[in-house]
């Protein structure tokens, strides 16, 4: 006989918890071992040899410590667990963190359906990394803007400039902090948005979180 998956859900809300325990125990190769309310428990209990899931299924927006914290720990102390993230949240710049920089292996939208949920468990316990079609196209999205903006060169002072332009600093208000002329700060804005294409502080400051170009 096989050995059956052993799962543990974290996720902050009782009703998706509620609901996922009923599909999973529908599935006799699955085996839930505990669902938790606070990441915290989870892995306090990691750490004291309490539990040993094969994957996770967590939820990215908690209170006492998120999805994408906890996942952090997990990885680093735990690398053997696989973790699922099953989130109604799709931001660009937390899918790549968690998928390419933190190593998750898998990001479902919570309207997933109970087939797809199957399909991804089974997959990632296999080795693979499944995203929903909604995070892989945040995904893909991403990936061309770092090809298309793969030549964004900023100065450490056009950076320092997108700093305080972000946070909403005038162009005179700029320029005495820097101690500079205030035409100065007006040709590296428009340098600045020659370069990254985007002509208003909005966008600007979408991209940049995105590309994490102030790094």
């Amino acid at each position: 006989m096989n050995e059956k998956t052993k799962l543990v859900i974290v996720d902050d809300h009782s009703i998706v918890i509620d609901g996922l325990e009923l599909l999973l125990s529908l599935e006799n190769h699955l085996l839930l071992l505990q669902s938790y309310l606070d990441g915290n428990n989870f892995i306090q209990d990691l750490r004291a040899n309490k539990i040993a899931p094969t994957i996770v299924l967590m939820d990215l927006l908690m209170p006492n410590i998120s999805g994408l914290d906890c996942a952090k720990i997990i990885k680093k102390e735990f690398p053997e667990i696989k973790i699922i993230i099953l989130s109604m949240e799709l931001e660009t710049k937390n899918i790549n963190q968690l998928i390419n920089k933190i190593g998750v292996e898998g990001y479902l939208n919570k309207t997933v359906r109970r087939k797809e949920l199957l399909d991804c468990i089974a997959l990632v316990e296999k080795g693979y990394i499944y995203l929903s079609k909604e995070a892989e196209f945040v995904l893909e999205n991403y990936r061309e803007k770092l090809i298309k903006n793969d030549e964004i060169k900023l100065s450490a002072r056009e950076k320092e400039i997108i700093g305080l332009m972000i946070i909403g600093n005038t162009n005179a208000e700029i320029a005495n902090k820097l101690f500079i002329a205030e035409s100065t700060v007006e040709t590296h804005r428009k340098n600045i948005y020659r370069k990254t294409d985007t002509h208003s502080v909005p966008k600007l400051n979408l991209l940049v979180n995105e590309l994490e170009l102030l790094k």
